[in-house]
C-alpha cells in the first residue's frame, strides 16, 4: 500500500489499474466535505472508528468489503455478538420469542445486534435492555435520523446501553437500497444470526445470505405452519439452519460462552452410608474409527482429523490446528483434490 502512494504517475498508469483521468480526479479531491462531517460528529459526540483502529469490530474486519469507517453513538465493547433479525410485521408469538431470546442472550453476556426496524428488531433490542445487557443497532441511514420515528426512546436507550452504528454519514436519510447494504454489517459483527419470524420474501433473508457467505451460523425459530410469518423460518430449518427453541440452543454452539451460561442448579447427591465394594471395571479406550488415508503429510493429516460431516470454517480449523489460515487452505486444497473433503459456502469444509 505504501508503494502505491509513493509511486509516480507514469508507474501507476503502467499498472493498468487507473488512467490519467482517474489520477486527475484523485488529485482534485477536496477534504472540506469530510472535515464538515468530522466537525458535525464532534458536536454530536459521535465516534468515528476507522478500519485500522483497535475499537473496530474484529469479526467485521474479516468480511468481504468491510466498511472503511463506522459512525458510532455509544460505545463498542469486546463481548461476543449474536444478531437477531426478522419481519417488520411481527405477530404476538414473534414478539414474545424475540424478547425472551434476547433477554437470555444478554444475561449470558452476549451483545444482541439488530437493525432497530419495526417488528423483530425493535423487540430484540428491548429484550436485551430488559436483560441488563448490551445491544447494537445497525442503521440503514445516518445517526441523526431516528427511523422509525416511534423508536426515539429506544434509540436513546440503545446508545446508553450499547451503541447505534452506521457506515453512512450522520445526515444521510434512509434510502431503500441502504438497508440491504447495512445487513452485511449486522451479519458481519456476529458469530451467528437468529431469524425469529420471516416470510418467504422477508428482507431478513438477505442477512441470512450474508451470514452464510461469511461462514457464520444461522439459527431459525420454528413457527406455525399456518402462519405466513413463519414460512421463511420453517424453510430455513428445512435447508439446514439450526433450530432455536430456547436460549441454550444458541449458547451451546459457542464454547467461549460456557462460563457465562445460566446453568440449572443441582442438589448435591447424598453420600451412601455403606458404599458397595464391588470393583469397577475400567472401560476400554474408545479408538478413533476414522481411517486416515495414506500419503498425507502432517498438516493434511491434522486438518483431516479435525473435520467431520458438519461443515467447519477455515478460521476455526486454523485456531484448532494452531496453523496459519493460508497453510490450512493449502492442506484443504490437496484434500479436496484427492476427494477426501468437500467445500461448502462461506469457506467451510467437511469430510465426504
Amino acid at each position: 500500500m505504501d508503494a502505491v502512494y509513493a509511486a509516480n504517475e507514469e508507474a501507476l498508469i503502467a499498472t493498468g489499474i487507473c488512467t490519467r483521468k482517474d489520477l486527475a480526479a484523485l488529485r482534485s479531491h477536496q477534504l472540506a466535505p469530510a472535515m464538515k462531517i468530522v466537525e458535525h460528529c464532534m458536536d454530536r459526540k459521535y465516534d468515528i472508528i476507522t478500519f485500522d483502529e483497535e475499537q473496530y469490530p474484529e469479526l467485521l474486519r474479516k468480511i468481504y468489503a468491510p466498511p472503511v469507517v463506522l459512525y458510532v453513538n455509544g460505545r463498542l465493547g469486546k463481548s461476543p455478538c449474536i444478531s437477531m433479525v426478522g419481519t417488520r410485521h411481527i405477530t404476538p408469538y414473534g414478539t414474545a420469542v424475540a424478547e425472551h431470546l434476547a433477554e437470555g442472550l444478554a444475561k449470558a453476556g452476549v451483545t444482541v445486534v439488530s437493525g432497530m426496524a419495526a417488528g423483530v428488531d425493535t423487540h430484540a433490542h428491548k429484550g436485551a435492555i430488559k436483560g441488563g445487557g448490551k445491544t447494537y443497532a445497525i442503521l440503514g441511514c445516518g445517526l441523526d435520523t431516528i427511523y422509525p420515528a416511534s423508536n426515539r426512546t429506544l434509540y436513546q436507550q440503545i446508545s446508553q446501553s450499547g451503541a447505534v452504528i452506521s457506515e453512512f454519514p450522520p445526515r444521510a436519510k434512509p434510502e431503500r437500497h441502504y438497508f440491504p447494504i447495512r445487513n452485511r454489517i449486522i451479519a458481519g459483527v456476529s458469530w451467528g444470526t437468529v431469524v425469529v419470524e420471516a416470510g418467504q420474501k422477508s428482507g431478513a433473508l438477505i442477512t441470512v445470505g450474508h451470514a452464510l457467505e461469511m461462514g457464520r451460523d444461522v439459527f431459525a425459530v420454528p413457527g406455525s405452519i399456518l402462519s405466513s410469518m413463519s414460512k421463511g423460518t420453517n424453510q430455513l430449518l428445512r435447508d439446514g439452519a439450526k433450530p432455536a427453541c430456547k436460549v441454550e440452543d444458541i449458547l451451546e454452539e459457542y464454547s467461549f460462552l460456557e462460563s457465562t451460561m445460566p446453568l440449572p442448579e443441582k442438589a448435591p447427591s447424598p453420600m451412601p452410608t455403606n458404599p458397595p465394594q464391588t470393583p469397577v471395571e475400567t472401560p476400554p479406550a474408545v479408538k478413533n474409527v476414522k481411517k486416515v488415508p495414506q500419503g498425507l503429510n502432517q498438516q493434511q493429516t491434522t486438518i483431516f482429523n479435525l473435520l467431520n460431516t458438519v461443515p467447519c470454517h477455515v478460521d476455526e480449523l486454523a485456531l484448532r490446528a494452531n496453523l496459519p489460515p493460508n497453510q490450512v487452505l493449502a492442506a484443504l486444497t490437496i484434500l479436496e483434490i484427492q476427494g477426501l473433503v468437500r467445500s461448502a459456502p462461506g469457506r467451510r469444509f467437511y469430510t465426504v
